[in-house]
């Protein structure tokens, strides 16, 4: 065989090759865009993270926990429902966000501590169970018509109470996070979808 025709039969093997890994990456990546879209959500968001059917399934067990939960007589309010980052056009972040909302009557919307502790040790082991991010915050208070209010629940004295001083950057856990906003507001986010005994590791078990 003459040398360039050797030369070429060489490079029709590595052309075949590259062409086969490049059709490889299209494919992988296809799959990442794909399975987001399927569920509606940005296909930016995390291939591998939760679905809206996931966070579907695991509310009502969040907010059976979060029913057994002592209210202090009615003066919490506390609701599960499907949380996601911003408005999803990256990625979405789904979890399911528990919010800690004063009753419309009370006059100091600083939540106690020990009932956050008590939401935090109800929901985290099901959202555990459920393979499903939770994230607690305070909520708006309702009126008597149902209306929004603008008072918020406080969040901030009862976390520092269980964790500590909460500085700018938050504390950063293997398994949590435990943002503290401008604002004052707190955001407790537990990553239970791919940690177990989180609850041991903040520690509050």
């Amino acid at each position: 065989m003459a040398p360039k025709a050797a030369r070429t039969a060489l490079r029709w093997p590595r052309r075949a090759g590259a062409a086969a890994v490049a059709l490889l990456a299209a494919l992988t990546l296809s799959g990442c865009f794909v399975i987001p879209l399927a569920d509606g959500r940005s296909p930016f968001d995390d291939p591998s993270g939760a679905s809206y059917s996931d966070i579907e399934d695991a509310l009502p067990d969040i907010q059976d926990a979060l029913d057994d939960v002592d209210t202090q007589d009615g003066a919490w309010l506390l609701q599960a429902e499907t949380g996601v980052d911003r408005s999803c056009e990256g990625a979405c972040n789904l979890h399911v966000w528990v919010t800690i909302a004063p009753d419309d009557d009370l006059d100091d919307p600083t939540v106690p501590e020990d009932v956050l502790r008590d939401v935090l040790v109800a929901v985290v082991p099901v959202a555990e169970q459920q393979r499903v991010d939770v994230r607690v915050s305070g909520g708006l208070a309702r009126g008597a018509d149902g209306d929004l209010t603008g008072v918020e629940g406080d969040l901030s004295r009862a976390a520092t109470q269980l964790f500590g001083r909460i500085p700018e950057s938050g504390i950063l856990g293997d398994s949590y996070f435990i943002g503290l906003e401008p604002s004052g507001d707190v955001e407790i986010i537990a990553r239970t979808r791919d940690n177990m005994e989180v609850l041991q590791a903040m520690p509050l078990d």
